[in-house]
């Protein structure tokens, strides 16, 4: 996905990541449609497709052999409202501010929740859904189950993605 976002924007990984001593270090600000941005949205990208489920801060029992989460999983952190808010949040903070370190941090932020976003619509077309209204409540499912057909739920679910 990131390396799609950085063609459609006719940028390099190369060109981008040659860019980013010089934008960091001489550079007063980053320009957002700059090639060190869309490369910083890039990382963004690759490090945020399993963001919400990275960020439930998993705790290993070695006596049990178990893996648990400090945040239970697909409540707070597949809640789309705080995506929403930490979009918006990134979006200002890159177009607002003029410190390019901040402006640098801003446009990772904002590469990890878009692929944050793609990955919560991934999460919906599961049976166990992800919580639309609250973080804790009935979690919601776009999946449409058919009893004895189950390719053709998987077509349904692409059909209402796309």
């Amino acid at each position: 996905m990131s390396t799609a976002y950085m063609r459609f924007n006719a940028v390099s990984w190369t060109e981008g990541i040659s860019n980013l001593p010089k934008s960091l270090i001489e550079a007063q600000t980053i320009d957002p449609h700059s090639s060190a941005a869309i490369t910083l949205i890039g990382l963004g990208i690759l490090l945020g497709a399993r963001g919400p489920d990275r960020l439930e801060v998993p705790v290993f029992n070695k006596g049990k052999k178990v893996r648990m989460s400090l945040i239970p999983h697909r409540t707070l952190t597949h809640w789309p409202l705080l995506w929403a808010i930490l979009t918006g949040l990134s979006l200002f903070c890159m177009v607002k501010t003029q410190d390019t370190l901040f402006i640098a941090m801003s446009c990772v932020g904002f590469g990890f929740c878009i692929a944050s976003w793609l990955h919560l619509a991934m999460d919906i077309m599961t049976p166990s859904g992800i919580p639309l209204y609250s973080p804790f409540g009935q979690k919601t499912s776009l999946l449409i189950s058919i009893k004895h057909h189950h390719w053709e739920s998987g077509v349904v679910s692409l059909l209402l993605f796309f």
